[in-house]
């Protein structure tokens, strides 16, 4: 064989491993930026479940903060009704004494007074000659309630145009605080 076919193999073998030693590398860089960017996907994801969870408790968080401030709404609306009725003048409670015996009941008698700005005084404000022409409640403390009757009179006298609209028989409080 000749010299310089030697030479040409020989250039042709080197030429073909340096090809072969470029082409690992560039094989090895791809698989190390394959690597490096499964590594960072999975960096990634693992980021992506971590804000979905976060997610899903705020979510529900907020759910029940939402609940919570419907029930509390609805909690003071009823408050606010509440409120209102207590403070509205027909609900109104007068204690006419709070002397009371252990056979006492509670009697809630209604009286009433038609010309009460014209009779006993002129100078009322609106809402009370109002309320003493409705009619005005007071709890008394009572026998039965021909004695309640007797309280009401002997406070109001029906000379100075008072009159007993009605009496009923009221339960005790359930309070643990009673003065029997």
């Amino acid at each position: 064989m000749s010299p310089e076919l030697i030479v040409a193999i020989g250039l042709a073998v080197v030429a073909l491993g340096a090809g072969l030693v470029r082409a690992f590398q560039t094989v090895q860089d791809a698989r190390g930026r394959v690597d490096k960017l499964i590594k960072s996907r999975i960096t990634q994801i693992e980021r992506i479940r971590k804000a979905a969870r976060t997610s899903l408790v705020l979510k529900r968080a907020i759910k029940e903060a939402e609940k919570r401030k419907t029930a509390t709404e609805i909690e003071v609306e009823e408050a606010t009704a509440s409120l209102q009725t207590a403070n509205d003048i027909d609900h109104r409670l007068f204690v006419l004494d709070d002397r009371r015996t252990k056979a006492d009941q509670n009697w809630i008698a209604t009286l009433g007074h038609p010309t009460y700005a014209q009779a006993v005084s002129p100078n009322a404000l609106p809402e009370a000659v109002e309320s003493w022409r409705r009619g005005r409640r007071f709890l008394v403390y009572a026998l039965d309630a021909g004695k309640a009757r007797e309280k009401i009179v002997a406070r109001y006298p029906e000379r100075l145009g008072y009159h007993v609209i009605g009496i009923s028989q009221q339960p005790p409080p359930k309070s643990k605080n009673t003065m029997i």
